[in-house]
């Protein structure tokens, strides 16, 4: 009887040192998952379809949160601007994009519609011109 009553504090702190590292587990995996769901942060890639040309053109877009509410910077061929927010539908973020410095000639549309959403590890981009109806789109990398 007197060796029995040494192995149940053995097997009793076996089993307190396991349920900590159980606990701990599931918390270190669910920050991963939701940072796939941000917009935030800076994101690269080519643009395709802008008035219906094949041929991509680079572009940079940084989307951050001031104040509690998202804005962007964009740049591409030759195009600056900011990205206004417009509220969510459910994954896609709306925003109006307005160009600020135009260097090629005027060419850059002034003010156009954009959506964003993740797609996995990346941005999906898609703008579209409010009076012509053109779009163009861009799967976009961290960059």
């Amino acid at each position: 009887m007197h060796t029995l009553h040494k192995l149940v504090p053995t097997v009793l702190t076996t089993v307190a040192l396991l349920v900590p590292v159980s606990l701990t587990a599931p918390a270190a995996t669910a920050a991963p998952a939701e940072a796939g769901n941000r917009i935030t942060g800076t994101w690269k890639g080519k643009v395709f379809g802008d008035n219906g040309a094949s041929a991509g053109y680079r572009a940079r877009v940084r989307i951050v949160t001031r104040n509690g509410e998202l804005r962007g910077r964009i740049a591409y061929g030759g195009c600056y601007g900011t990205w206004r927010y417009k509220g969510r539908s459910g994954a896609r973020y709306r925003f109006t994009e307005v160009i600020t410095r135009d260097t090629i000639g005027g060419k850059c549309a002034k003010r156009v519609s954009v959506k964003v959403r993740r797609d996995d590890a990346r941005l999906r981009v898609v703008w579209r011109e409010p009076t012509s109806g053109d779009t163009a789109t861009m799967l976009a990398r961290k960059a």
